[in-house]
Formats: structure tokens, C-alpha cells, sequence
């Protein structure tokens, strides 16, 4: 019992089947001690809401003034340097939003994939940017300043500054700003 509840507070993960420790989120003094406890870098003005999954809290850097949503996922490496996952300022998800910074391996056919290991890359969501209800977000891409990801829309490559992006994969349609056109 003992060795199971060590496990629950000390694993760098935050989500709703860490049952012990997810009822803190429910109460906003314990939610702000409890961020700052397991997540590497939170701002103050930084919010963690219910129901949202952080796995490798030990790899997540969060801005000022983003609030993840409930049903948002994002998943880095525990203990992977390179698996990191930023999110400057001012960033705004949707519901069910999914970023990733490692992936499995598969190279190796003679080999399960389960068995081949995982790449990482690092993921970073510029100041600004809007991610879309259940936009997926793969591992190396960055997501300009003011950038727009529309809805349902995968995220394979990287989106520039003030862009509008949507699909799978995700594709540039237009910009934000005057001076950039397609």
C-alpha cells in the first residue's frame, strides 16, 4: 500500500487514474500547490484544470495565463531531456487537445514496435497561439506566435508565425496579419 501511494505522488504524471492525488485539481489552493509540485516549470497565473493528462510533469514548461482544459493531453517522455514540452504565454487550447513529444520507433521489422525504443523531440507552442478542439500536435513541430490551429486538425509539421492551419496534416491557408500572404 505504502510502495503504491510513494508511486502516486512521486510519478511524474497528472490525470484522473492517478486517483489519489486528481481530487486536488477539484479545489483551487490545493490545485495551485499540487502544479507547482509536479509540473517542472507553471507560472503562477497558470491553471490546471480536471480531467486533463500530464505525463513527464518532469519535461513541461507552462506560460502565464494558459489554462489546460479538461480532456487535454500532453504526453513527453519521463525523463527524457529532449522530450520537452513548452508552452509560452498566452497560449489558448481547446478541449481535447493532444500534444506529443516522443513517439514509438519502428524501423525495425523484425522487431514489435512495443520493443523498438521511442524518438523524441521537442515540442513548442509559440506565445499566443490557438489550438482548436481535438487538434493533435506530433513530436518536433512549433506552433508560431498567434498562430491558429483549426479544429480536428493533426499537426505534422511546423506552423509559422500569425499562419491559419487546418487539416490532417495540417495545412497553412492563410495568415492573421497583413503583411504575410500565401
Amino acid at each position: 500500500m505504502f510502495k503504491h501511494l510513494k508511486f502516486i505522488l512521486t510519478y511524474p504524471k497528472i490525470g484522473p487514474d492517478m486517483y489519489f492525488t486528481h481530487w486536488l485539481l477539484f479545489f483551487k489552493p490545493f490545485r495551485a500547490f499540487f502544479q507547482k509540485y509536479k509540473i517542472k516549470h507553471i507560472a503562477a497565473t497558470a491553471d490546471v484544470r480536471p480531467y486533463c493528462t500530464i505525463l513527464g510533469t518532469d519535461n513541461v514548461i507552462i506560460g502565464e495565463r494558459v489554462i489546460i482544459p479538461p480532456y487535454t493531453l500532453l504526453s513527453s517522455l519521463p525523463g527524457n531531456k529532449e522530450s520537452i514540452i513548452t508552452i509560452e504565454d498566452d497560449v489558448l487550447f481547446g478541449p481535447n487537445v493532444s500534444v506529443y513529444s516522443s513517439t514509438h520507433k519502428f524501423d525495425d521489422f523484425s522487431k514489435p514496435i512495443k520493443d523498438q525504443g521511442y524518438t523524441c523531440s521537442p515540442v513548442l507552442l509559440k506565445k499566443g497561439c490557438w489550438l482548436g478542439i481535438n487538434t493533435v500536435i506530433l513530436p518536433g513541430v512549433t506552433i508560431g506566435k498567434n498562430a491558429v490551429v483549426g479544429a480536428n486538425s493533426v499537426v505534422t509539421k511546423d506552423i509559422p508565425d500569425f499562419a491559419i492551419a487546418v487539416g490532417a496534416p495540417a495545412k497553412v491557408i492563410k495568415f492573421t496579419n497583413e503583411k504575410n500572404k500565401l
